[in-house]
């Protein structure tokens, strides 16, 4: 069972940045994670960095993909979820941090998420894959 949860890096976040914008970074990753099928965002996958004075930001994100994990759970919670987190989960972690608007950082990551086929085509990834991926993008994003 994880032990980890969203909430943690939102609350990391906020205290290194000193600014509200790093919730709406962690919230932003966390949609990703969930619509994407990333069950492998493990803490080695969150990093920060901190610049000559001292300043502290998120660094770009990294190693997202599809994939799944050890008893197909999230290794990071969403508002206590792991096995099945979806938009309730999601939308309780936003409102939780007081995020403005966290349904349009949905739409983005859905609409981001729905351009799969059209790129994966050009990459070298067989055609079987490709549906196999887009049919479990579909079923978590209902697009």
């Amino acid at each position: 069972m994880s032990t980890m949860d969203y909430g943690h890096l939102m609350d990391c976040a906020f205290r290194l940045e000193r600014h509200v914008n790093a919730y709406e970074k962690i919230f932003r990753l966390a949609v990703f994670n969930v619509y994407a099928h990333n069950r492998d965002d493990h803490s080695k996958n969150f990093s920060f960095l901190m610049d000559v004075q001292g300043n502290w930001k998120m660094a770009p994100a990294y190693d997202l993909t599809y994939s799944t994990s050890a008893y197909g759970l999230h290794n990071t919670m969403i508002a206590g979820e792991s096995k099945n987190p979806g938009e309730t989960h999601l939308l309780k972690l936003a409102n939780h941090f007081g995020l403005k608007k966290p349904e349009a950082i949905l739409e983005q990551v859905k609409e981001a998420i729905s351009q799969w086929r059209g790129l994966s085509q050009n990459c070298g990834i067989s055609k079987q894959l490709i549906f196999e991926i887009e049919k479990t993008f579909n079923r978590l994003n209902k697009i």
